[in-house]
């Protein structure tokens, strides 16, 4: 493999080499007339299509059909200007080396005896080949464009791409996936919890001692949907400076609850008997983010909260960026009993449908949360076992679809997705431990990539307060260490004194002192160099003594350098 792929690249430099040196010798002649006008017009052109592309750009048609055209109209244009301007040089060209060919081969008699006829029909079929061929190439050129830009395009559609943000097709993959038991008893997880948390073995492994985690199917790489774990600085960047309002019954509030522990509020929603529940919460992250809590467990509540928030909007105060609503349970145990509730009910979610509409043309993301699988054996009251199993609520989730809450939604969450493999852990029928409704909050916080668009308002910084990160000691030890550098003349904070313990005579202070004395006795300086030279003489003896050098008088500051290196 190696050798042929450097044969090929070689081969290729060499005609890309020859194909540089052609293309040189065309566009800069050594006419220096001929080269002026050649750079003038490779400039102009640049310039134009430049210019065409910025049109196209703010006209927002950069699409493929469009650089088709725009590439077919402009080369054609450029082809036929560079023929109208060669073409007659060429032809010129053509003639001459024809003519200087026939001489060549010694027959230029012959010829000179036929000359006007034979310039007839040369005129005659070059006037032909002309005709032909200013149409034969735009439209090889053409179709030459087509092609690649089709092949290029199924690259780009089909091909993978950059990590970034989640197309808006993926949201028919999002809420596709499955639980994957994690058996922890395998010998990596032993060793592991051996070395940390010096454990000899395990009590509970598979099938009866296990976690599952969840996982999205493997989707093709043209779709470009890589779903995965989503953590507080990655929501952070998403929800920074926005409003984000939570409206429905328990099991919204359950999902508002996960969605709170990926955004850093941990112990979100732990089991406390003593707080209500029923009630309605706001909680403000980061300083800048709005997170509400509305309960609203029947229909007619959660389209009474709807309507006025749209109302409010309207009036001028500010849209949520997201509207999270679920419901079902509550209607179907309570307000479904009869005809008339049935059509009350369909009635009501007409109209839900109609303001979750209205919300997104008030440019707010809508998600509707089908509510999840229910235990039918877990339900814990009678009236639940009559009117709430999962038959009964498979027909309310159909009555939402069939009354357009769906299609009225930016995005479905589906509840019985990440539940229907877990049913047997809920425990009272209805709902689930809060790490089956952190799958859920993941698959939310994924499809933020393409219902709420990155935040164009600059994050609001707040500037740490005056001494925030003081240390009185430290600032303390800091003014001892400048004292000693400053009072012992020393630039190493007094460890240069440690050289002084082994070579005598080489503290800084008493250096700097026989330089101040013998600078002042000769009346300058002591030059560098010669003090440097003297003290290295020294120290040299000193060393084959095997004893410590007197201190010279004529030394500086830079002998204690010289005593640390040794020289």
């Amino acid at each position: 493999n190696l050798a042929l792929v450097t044969f090929i690249y070689v081969l290729l430099s060499r005609k890309m080499h020859n194909l540089t040196l052609l293309l040189r010798t065309i566009m800069l002649p050594d006419d220096r007339e001929a080269c002026i006008k050649s750079s003038v017009g490779m400039l102009v052109t640049i310039a134009g299509f430049y210019c065409t592309s910025f049109v196209v750009e703010e006209m927002d048609m950069s699409n493929l059909m469009s650089v088709w055209v725009v590439s077919v109209v402009c080369g054609t244009l450029l082809y036929q200007s560079v023929m109208d301007s060669t073409w007659a040089t060429y032809r010129e060209a053509v003639k001459a080396a024809k003519k200087a060919l026939e001489v060549d081969l010694g027959e230029s008699d012959d010829y000179n005896t036929t000359t006007s006829e034979s310039e007839l029909v040369t005129s005659n079929a070059e006037e032909k080949e002309t005709a032909v061929s200013r149409f034969c190439p735009p439209l090889i050129g053409a179709m030459i464009v087509l092609v690649l830009g089709l092949i290029w395009n199924g690259f780009a559609v089909t091909g993978a791409s950059s990590i970034g943000l989640l197309p808006s097709t993926c949201d028919a993959f999002v809420n596709n996936g499955s639980w994957i038991p994690i058996d922890g008893c395998n010998e990596a997880s032993r060793g592991m919890a051996h070395r940390e948390n010096q454990v000899s073995s395990f009590g509970m492994c598979l099938p009866h001692g296990n976690s599952h985690i969840w996982a999205w199917e493997k989707q093709p790489s043209y779709t470009h949907c890589r779903f995965g774990y989503r953590d507080e600085m990655q929501v952070k960047k998403v929800l920074n400076n926005r409003r984000i309002v939570f409206i429905g019954d328990s099991e919204t509030r359950n999902l508002h609850y996960a969605s709170l522990r990926i955004m850093g509020v941990t112990g979100s929603g732990a089991y406390d008997a003593t707080l209500p529940k029923h009630q309605d919460t706001t909680t403000i992250l980061w300083g800048t983010t709005l997170v509400v809590f509305k309960w609203a467990p029947l229909a007619v509540d959660q389209l009474a909260i709807l309507k006025e928030i749209n109302d409010n909007a309207g009036e001028g105060n500010t849209q949520p960026d997201l509207i999270f609503l679920g419901g079902g349970a509550w209607d179907r145990l309570h307000v479904y009993a009869t005809d008339e509730d049935r059509q009350s009910h369909a009635a009501t979610l007409k109209e839900l449908s109609a303001e979750m509409l209205r919300s997104q043309q008030q440019n707010a993301a809508v998600v509707w949360f089908i509510p999840t699988t229910i235990n039918s054996p877990a339900l814990n009251t009678e009236e639940k076992r009559d009117h709430m199993r999962e038959e009964d609520m498979e027909a309310m989730r159909a009555v939402y679809a069939k009354n357009g809450v769906l299609r009225a939604s930016s995005f479905v969450l589906d509840g019985p997705t990440f539940t229907a493999s877990r049913v047997s852990e809920s425990f009272d029928g209805v709902h689930y431990p809060p790490q089956v409704y952190d799958a859920g909050a993941q698959i939310l916080t994924n499809a933020l990539d393409w219902l709420l668009p990155p935040n164009e308002a600059e994050p609001v910084i707040i500037p740490p307060e005056i001494g925030k990160m003081s240390n009185p000691m430290l600032g303390f030890l800091m003014l001892i260490l400048v004292a000693i550098g400053l009072f012992a003349f020393d630039g190493f904070l007094g460890f240069t004194y440690l050289a002084s313990a082994f070579v005598k005579g080489l503290k800084p202070h008493e250096l700097h002192r026989q330089v101040l004395r013998s600078s002042k006795k000769s009346g300058h300086e002591v030059p560098v160099p010669e003090a440097n030279g003297l003290l290295r003489s020294r120290l040299k003896k000193a060393k084959a003594r095997k004893r410590a050098p007197k201190a010279n008088k004529s030394g500086n500051l830079d002998s204690e350098i010289a005593a640390l290196i040794g020289r």
